[in-house]
């Protein structure tokens, strides 16, 4: 995979700036996620079993959903030279195969004289709300 890291500069972020990215889980991308992961619960693999559970299908992957606040935390808000120091998510609702959803940064905070960066986040399918958060990033500055 070759795509750009956005960069931005200390002076371009401000307290509600705000940076999003949509996507579907595919069930390939599940599959290539358990196993990656080695997290093979049947809630995430057998469909007969989650459903069995209460669940519509079988479950998105907690960490799949971080792996895409880290898209967006390392490619587009603060992008490039940022590296987390802090995660904290609660998970509200499941997501499920196929399913449209999207993850939401704003900027909370900016500390000028450490160079980091609180960030909210939630993520939605529709108006369903799987989880919300805050990530504190630091802009490593040259």
């Amino acid at each position: 995979m070759t795509a750009e890291s956005r960069a931005i500069a200390w002076g371009e972020l401000a307290v509600g700036t705000a940076a999003s990215i949509d996507f579907v889980v595919s069930a390939e991308e599940l599959q290539q996620f358990a196993t990656l992961s080695g997290d093979c619960n049947p809630l995430h693999v057998d469909a007969d079993f989650a459903r069995s559970k209460g669940f519509d299908d079988v479950v998105v992957h907690g960490a799949l959903l971080v792996a895409k606040v880290s898209q967006l935390i390392g490619m587009h808000l603060p992008g490039r030279d940022s590296v987390w120091t802090g995660l904290a998510l609660q998970f509200r609702q499941p997501l499920y195969v196929g399913r449209e959803a999207r993850v939401e940064a704003v900027i909370l905070r900016l500390s000028p004289a450490t160079g980091m960066v609180l960030l909210k986040l939630t993520l939605r399918a529709g108006e369903v709300l799987l989880a919300k958060g805050e990530a504190e990033v630091l802009l490593v500055r040259s």
